[in-house]
Parts: structure tokens; C-alpha cells; sequence
């Protein structure tokens, strides 16, 4: 049985091997979607994550939630901004529980991503510091 999936990675790479990356990976058993967002991204990397997460979102069930990793991500330019408000989008239609951002200590890219959250679908999200905080968070049932 197979519990956890990757779905991709740009170009199959896992996301700490690259500049600017990312991977997905699905986690059936708890229904969750992991991100790992790194770099500085185009709107090529950004339309690629677009299409790996669309084929990523479309095998969770409704209540899925979502653990995004963004200490190593940077701020984005708008045409990259407009790809994550799709992805906010698909999450919100797709019937997404929670979702948590890790930000580590440096917040910014993570604010940037809550910002045009909050625009677009004003569904549950947190940003963390830790991905141990971020996991508590989504496994509880504290709503």
C-alpha cells in the first residue's frame, strides 16, 4: 500500500537539489498535500508548480489539508502571485480543511502567500516556524 505519493518536482528533482524548485508529494492516509517551495521563482516554475499541483489536488478528497514549506522560498513577482491565487482557488473548490505554512524566521514569502489567501478564499491557513508546529496543527481537530 502505498501511503504517500510524490506527484512532481519540476523536472523530478526533489525540491533540495535545486535553486529555485519545488515538490508535492500526496499523503493519502491523511488525505494532505505537502508542498516544499524553494528559490526565487519565474512564471516558468511558477506554471509548472501549477500543473503539479492541479494533478496533486485532484487526487485528495473534500477536508484534505495542506502543509506548505516556505522558509526557503522568496517574495514573488505578480505574475507568480496571480499562479498562487489560482492554487488558493483550486484548493477552496476542491474543499480544503486547513492549511499550514511553515515560514521559519524569516515570514515574508509566507505573509505574501496569506495576503493573496485572504483575497481570494478566506479559508483556515496559519503560518508557523516549525514544520513539527504545522503538523500539530493540522492533525488536531480543533477547528
Amino acid at each position: 500500500m502505498i501511503l504517500s505519493e510524490v506527484v512532481l518536482g519540476a523536472d523530478g528533482m526533489s525540491a533540495e537539489n535545486k535553486i529555485a524548485s519545488h515538490e508535492i508529494v500526496y499523503d493519502r492516509e491523511k488525505n494532505r498535500i505537502y508542498i516544499t517551495a524553494v528559490g526565487d521563482w519565474d512564471i516558468e516554475q511558477s506554471d509548472a508548480f501549477l500543473r503539479d499541483y492541479r494533478e496533486a489536488v485532484a487526487r485528495t478528497r473534500p477536508g484534505f489539508t495542506v502543509l506548505s514549506d516556505v522558509r526557503a522560498f522568496k517574495c514573488s513577482a505578480e505574475d507568480v502571485q496571480q499562479n498562487h491565487a489560482k492554487a488558493i482557488k483550486m484548493d477552496a473548490d476542491a474543499g480544503v480543511k486547513r492549511v499550514a505554512r511553515v515560514v521559519g524566521s524569516t515570514p515574508l514569502a509566507g505573509f505574501q502567500i496569506k495576503r493573496i489567501s485572504r483575497a481570494v478564499e478566506n479559508y483556515e491557513s496559519e503560518n508557523f516556524a516549525t514544520l513539527e508546529e504545522a503538523e500539530s496543527y493540522l492533525d488536531s481537530d480543533d477547528v
